[in-house]
């Protein structure tokens, strides 16, 4: 109760509580072609102390449950993953309080209905298990899953950053619990981002780094904004010019709202052409080259 109370504002007694053992993630490769290291797990050992637990990686309030406030590393020795390590998992212990709201999930629990787990955290690497290279910086040409010279490539998970939540779910990625992976590299943090916010229906929540980084590309095109529409606008008064030029009769003001509509490359294109037209009615003016002067004659020859 002493580990437990270090997360309640008023201390609660034995009677009160609801408390069940999990497990959240272990070396062994998951469904994804992914698996973590015994060095990773030790870290998310530490990160995962408080987490709160929470259905499907549903980022609302509402759906917290549970409170992890135990976490420890297990290694069976008489059992070997794949990858031929010993097993290794995380596993924590987890409490909430007896209420008539949560009655239904504590039986659920305790029937064994909700089982199955999966974790959202993030890490810094996924390590190529056939070459060694970073497969999220795309130094790593092999496809996970795939056999190459009878061994399976799959990403190793190392360096842990931050551990988010923990949720029961129908089918986790890890066949022993679950795992949710998310990665933070400069390389395609950025990239990822936009990636998951194409594909969100509904909220999507970000880390600190994550949105330091969407900020910083945001102020990027915003500075980028400025500088193509002052060459837009350089573009179509240039166009207008020529058009007074090479179309004398036409209304410029109602030829410069039709490119509203055009690209910056079709005004190229138009500018080009009109550029064309205007060198055929005003060609440059020929420069002749100056005749050779001729000094004028002395008469030294007759002088006396």
């Amino acid at each position: 109760m002493t580990l437990i109370n270090r997360y309640t504002r008023s201390p609660l007694k034995k009677e009160q509580v609801y408390i069940f053992p999990v497990t959240l993630c272990d070396n062994e490769v998951d469904r994804d072609f992914e698996r973590f290291t015994v060095s990773a797990l030790k870290k998310l050992c530490t990160l995962f102390l408080g987490k709160t637990g929470i259905f499907d990686h549903n980022m609302s309030a509402s759906g917290q449950s549970a409170r992890i406030f135990q976490t420890w590393v297990e290694t069976d020795r008489n059992r070997k993953t794949s990858a031929g390590e010993p097993y290794t998992a995380l596993k924590a212990k987890a409490y909430m309080v007896r209420t008539d709201q949560n009655k239904a999930l504590i039986d659920e629990i305790d029937a064994g209905i909700k089982k199955e787990v999966s974790v959202g955290c993030a890490v810094k690497k996924s390590v190529c298990s056939v070459c060694g290279k970073n497969m999220k910086t795309g130094e790593c040409e092999h496809i996970k899953g795939r056999l190459y010279a009878g061994k399976l490539c799959c990403g190793i998970l190392t360096e842990p950053t931050d551990a988010y939540e923990w949720s029961f779910v129908a089918v986790p990625s890890q066949r022993e619990a679950g795992v949710t992976k998310s990665f933070t590299s400069k390389e395609e943090t950025k990239t990822d981002i936009i990636k998951a916010i194409k594909e969100c229906d509904s909220g999507l929540t970000l880390t600190k780094a994550q949105a330091d980084k969407l900020s910083a590309y945001i102020r990027k095109l915003e500075e980028y904004e400025h500088e193509a529409k002052a060459y837009r606008n350089s573009l179509v008064s240039g166009i207008e010019r020529l058009c007074m030029l090479v179309m004398p009769k036409v209304n410029v003001g109602l030829f410069t709202k039709g490119l509203d509509c055009l690209s910056v490359e079709k005004l190229e294109t138009l500018k080009s052409g009109l550029e064309a037209q205007a060198r055929q009615i005003m060609p440059p003016p020929l420069q002749l080259k100056s005749e050779k002067s001729v000094k004028p004659a002395n008469n030294n020859a007759f002088k006396i």
